[in-house]
């Protein structure tokens, strides 16, 4: 679910002291769910599948002492894939510029996108419009907790680089939002929904 993991000072005359940082966990949902379910029936498939060789075999018994190996490759297996199945996204607004992050496992960070709030042609709820709007975009940054159940604080925004147009869609907060307005005020809708 989604957790606040920082919200540093806001003050609206005041460039460096406007600064947020929000983090959502995915939901295990559609194809990202069947391959949490995927990865951990394969691991204890591989981790079981060794009890016939050791059980049936005539060299099982001196099999037998490679078992705790198989099983800790098996542990750590999956420990390095699950990373895969366990994401975050993190946005942060720093003097200025928006940071979406993608965290894997809670151990790996990758940068998703990262752009000037003041180049932002628009920050809106994920409505109707908006959908139309994002599916008119060159690249897509889906950055929210949930496709299937979208919460009342998704919100979508654009930018253009390079002449290609790009939209990130996020979970948003009011604390986000009045930061970003202090940098980008005309293209920053708020709604009534929001429950941060």
């Amino acid at each position: 679910m989604a957790k606040r993991i920082n919200n540093g000072p806001h003050n609206e005359s005041n460039e460096f002291g406007n600064y947020v940082e929000y983090c959502v966990e995915k939901r295990p949902e559609g194809a990202y769910r069947r391959n949490r379910i995927l990865l951990l029936l394969a691991c204890i498939l591989v981790a079981v599948a060794i009890i016939p060789i050791v059980t049936y075999s005539s060299a099982g018994k001196a099999l037998i002492t490679f078992v705790p190996i198989w099983m800790a490759l098996c542990g750590i297996g999956y420990w390095f894939l699950s990373r895969f199945v366990n994401i975050e996204y993190e946005y942060r607004v720093i003097q200025g510029e928006f940071q979406m992050d993608i965290v894997y496992g809670q151990r790996q960070r990758k940068e998703v996108m990262s752009c000037r709030v003041r180049d932002m042609e628009i920050v809106h709820p994920y409505d109707e419009e908006g959908k139309a709007a994002v599916a008119a975009c060159n690249v897509v940054y889906d950055c929210s907790i949930s496709q299937k159940k979208p919460t009342p604080d998704v919100y979508y925004l654009t930018y253009t680089e390079e002449g290609k147009k790009y939209a990130v869609i996020f979970e948003a907060t009011k604390k986000a939002l009045d930061v970003m307005k202090f940098y980008n005020k005309h293209n920053i809708t708020f709604s009534e929904t929001l429950r941060h």
